[in-house]
């Protein structure tokens, strides 16, 4: 079957790189600082943190680690068994697992040596999601949906029937017929067992009993008719079940029931949003291309966030530590940098 031409956010980013160049200039700020400045060939496309174990994964096997809640940050020591870009990484525990091109996944106990492990596929993951139990989700292109419940030594597809889960009524648009196999950007595995993921045609999917079923619990509509609805590309969700996703087209999303319901937030932006996430006392943001937005009322205002080079550059990640401060946030993304927003003076 001939995959249909579909933009996805790597590639987009990738021609938007091609495109707009590194510069070398940024609006400084005083308290947000770069933690690593490496060369304009290196990317970092995830980060994750467990305690003040945090993780940057990208481009060609490269991995950050930090061990101090991010002040410190330094290749890890244990480089990973490939040269494959990653594009996803989640820790819980002394587990950590990342995924990314051609099926690529590796997993590592504590600091030690990462493994390779047989997904099963060859399709680009895009992230993975690892609750406490070791049951870890991985999703990436072309509807790969991909379940271990041993902590990612094994994988087994739980791909549903995409077609009927994407089925657009009784639309007839040109694009009713590639929903059978979307490309889903995010993913979370709560320790419950119960599952969301989240792509394109702005949709987000529920499972209560693990991947066996799923239900729709939100559709993006597009902004004008016979258009694509834009894109679900982070989230990111707190244990007290408040969360957010970001999208295409300034798109934002909140979740006040740990993603069982979804409500639509006005963002005043078109920009493309890689990545959301909540200091937990109020204050969101949201990073992408050459864009970032900053509310500090869970949502219901939005103002630009100023800091270094977020307006000029992409970036892709949003995490913090157990001890990181309560109005911080690190980013990562272009040039692997990695960003510590300092949210207090915005």
């Amino acid at each position: 079957m001939k995959r249909p031409a579909r933009i996805t956010l790597l590639n987009a980013v990738v021609l938007a790189m091609l495109a707009i160049g590194f510069p070398r200039v940024w609006a400084a700020d005083a308290d947000s600082r770069a933690m690593t400045q490496m060369t304009p060939h290196d990317r970092l496309y995830a980060v994750a943190f467990a305690g003040n174990t945090g993780l940057a994964v990208g481009h060609a096997g490269l991995i950050l680690e930090t061990t101090d809640a991010g002040k410190t940050w330094a290749k890890a020591k244990e480089q990973p068994p490939t040269q494959l870009a990653m594009h996803g990484v989640a820790i819980v525990g002394d587990r950590s697992i990342a995924v990314g091109q051609k099926g690529l996944v590796l997993v590592r106990t504590g600091r030690g040596a990462w493994r390779k492990i047989d997904s099963g596929t060859d399709m680009r993951l895009l992230r993975v999601a690892l609750n406490r139990q070791g049951v870890a989700v991985a999703v990436g292109a072309f509807g790969t949906l991909l379940k271990s419940t041993d902590g990612g030594e094994s994988w087994a597809s739980i791909a549903p029937n995409w077609a009927e889960l994407y089925k657009a009524g009784d639309s007839t648009d040109e694009f009713a017929a590639v929903r059978d196999e979307p490309t889903n950007y995010v993913v979370k595995v709560f320790d419950d067992g119960s599952i969301l993921i989240g792509g394109e045609y702005g949709q987000i999917n529920h499972s209560t009993d693990g991947g066996l079923t799923w239900a729709p619990v939100f559709q993006a509509q597009s902004d004008d008719s016979g258009t694509i609805p834009p894109t679900i590309f982070g989230m990111n969700i707190g244990d007290d079940g408040v969360g957010y996703a970001s999208g295409q087209d300034g798109l934002i999303l909140k979740t006040s029931d740990a993603g069982s319901s979804w409500t639509r937030l006005s963002s005043g932006s078109k920009a493309s949003l890689f990545d959301i996430d909540a200091t937990g006392d109020g204050r969101v943001i949201a990073i992408g291309m050459r864009a970032g937005l900053l509310s500090s009322d869970g949502g219901s205002s939005w103002r630009a966030l100023h800091a270094l080079d977020v307006s000029l550059n992409w970036y892709s990640g949003l995490s913090r530590g157990a001890s990181t401060p309560a109005d911080a946030m690190f980013a990562v993304g272009h040039s692997g940098r990695v960003l510590s927003l300092a949210l207090g003076n915005q």
